[in-house]
């Protein structure tokens, strides 16, 4: 195998085999390789949705426990601003401490039921709460009573009663929102490293997914050139088929067309032999109506003999142009007519044809210049054979064939049936699926002369470079 991959064409059967199972092995492996990587990708998608949705929960609770870190704080400032309040005014009896005072206390009521409402899902943070809660109302109710005292005169009996029960009520409920925080801490401090956990997770899938992504890429290169290496050992494989496929057709060719010219050679001459038996036969026979047959008959196998004689030069092809065909069928017309003042005239348009058309065609064209030759121009007369051919494409496709003489015309004797050659130009003509006609040349003049058309249907398309 060449450096691109392409395979050497002269490899042996040997070495093409070995190449193919190396081949096969390759993709095996190859195969196996992509599903591992495949699979990979799927699970690393599969823990990158899963990571980032366990994220997204992980972020959630600890932005929960933020908020309820920032309700308690909230809480606990509610309270010492509602405390010092009520200590201002109890020190200093100015009512203005009081201001501060009322909003503080009735704020401390939603500030707790939110913070029950985070923390419902955590029963014993609730219970931590609900302690504190009761511990936040006896402070209130102590609260108001005190400043109810000190309003009343009782001042010494409402600062005593802040030194005695109110800094124990505060402190146990310092403690409990402290502990409730303290919880708090620590469920941030897991979630958070949770939270870390996902990211590196996280981080770790999306690069084993990019890892398999080129895996994968490298893998569906791999088979490519592999897939390209074994269509270019098929096709190198096919090629030197091909080669030697057409190296066998091109003898059977040349065999069949020289088994064709010998079979075209033996025809001429057994053409020539019966044609010079015929003529041998005349020549012995003392019945002049016998000899008029045998010369009859040696002409009509002159003409088959003169058809097939001309084919053969045109040896080797489907196809042949009627002009270059009758052309030279004319001219041995011509020589015919030797010693007799008649001119034959060709004009002919190129047309293609089969050449297993020609021979019949050629036949006619034969049987019917030569029967103007005889019978057109009694007596010596002078006169002119006009033979014509052209392709026409209306109504139907085909070609057009035209003998036409100058002569004395002629009439046939229905009584006596037809001749020899006008039976022989019906079945040629039947076997062309041709159509042929006669008619007088000039209608009217004293020499009518007589014109006969063959329009020949075209049966196939011609090749361009026929």
């Amino acid at each position: 195998m060449s450096i691109d991959g392409t395979m050497d064409v002269t490899m042996t059967p040997e070495r093409h085999s070995k190449w193919g199972a190396a081949l096969g092995r390759a993709r095996n492996r190859i195969m196996l390789a992509r599903m591992a990587l495949f699979g990979l990708l799927l699970l690393s998608v599969g823990a990158i949705l899963f990571l980032t949705v366990r994220a997204d929960r992980t972020d959630d609770w600890v932005e929960h426990t933020l908020r309820v870190r920032s309700e308690i704080e909230s809480l606990l400032g509610s309270l010492r601003e509602a405390e010092g309040a009520q200590r201002g005014y109890l020190l200093t009896g100015d009512q203005t401490y009081l201001n501060p005072y009322r909003p503080a206390v009735a704020l401390l009521p939603d500030q707790v039921q939110k913070l029950h409402d985070l923390l419902s899902d955590n029963p014993p943070q609730t219970a931590r709460l609900d302690a504190a809660n009761t511990l936040i109302r006896q402070r209130l109710d102590q609260m108001d009573e005190t400043i109810e005292l000190f309003a009343a005169g009782q001042r010494d009996a409402a600062r005593s009663q802040v030194e005695q029960q109110g800094r124990t009520i505060s402190n146990g409920i310092v403690q409990q929102l402290r502990e409730l925080d303290a919880e708090e801490v620590r469920h941030l401090a897991q979630r958070q490293a949770l939270q870390r956990r996902n990211r590196n997770l996280l981080l770790l899938a999306i690069t084993a997914s990019l890892l398999a992504t080129a895996g994968l890429a490298t893998a569906l290169q791999r088979a490519e050139r592999l897939h390209i290496a074994e269509l270019n050992q098929t096709n190198a494989s096919l090629e030197t088929r091909v080669r030697e496929r057409t190296a066998e057709l091109e003898i059977e060719r040349q065999r069949a067309e020289a088994l064709l010219s010998d079979v075209n050679h033996r025809v001429g001459n057994n053409l020539s032999m019966v044609s010079s038996i015929l003529a041998l036969q005349a020549r012995q026979s003392d019945n002049e109506e016998a000899k008029a047959v045998l010369d009859g008959a040696r002409e009509h196998i002159g003409a088959i003999a003169s058809a097939q004689r001309r084919l053969h030069l045109l040896a080797g092809r489907d196809w042949v142009r009627l002009d270059g065909y009758l052309e030279p069928l004319v001219e041995d017309l011509q020589e015919l007519s030797a010693g007799k003042p008649i001119t034959l005239k060709l004009e002919a348009e190129p047309f293609q044809l089969p050449s297993k058309d020609a021979v019949s065609i050629g036949i006619i064209v034969n049987e019917l210049v030569t029967n103007a030759i005889k019978y057109a121009f009694p007596d010596g007369e002078s006169g002119e054979i006009l033979i014509r051919s052209y392709a026409v494409e209306e109504p139907d496709q085909g070609c057009v064939i035209e003998i036409a003489d100058n002569g004395i015309g002629y009439a046939l004797d229905e009584s006596e049936g037809p001749g020899l050659g006008r039976v022989i130009v019906s079945s040629m003509s039947r076997s062309l699926g041709a159509e042929i006609e006669a008619t007088p040349a000039a209608p009217g003049e004293a020499r009518p002369g007589a014109k006969h058309r063959l329009f020949v249907p075209r049966k196939a398309t011609p090749p361009a470079t026929a």
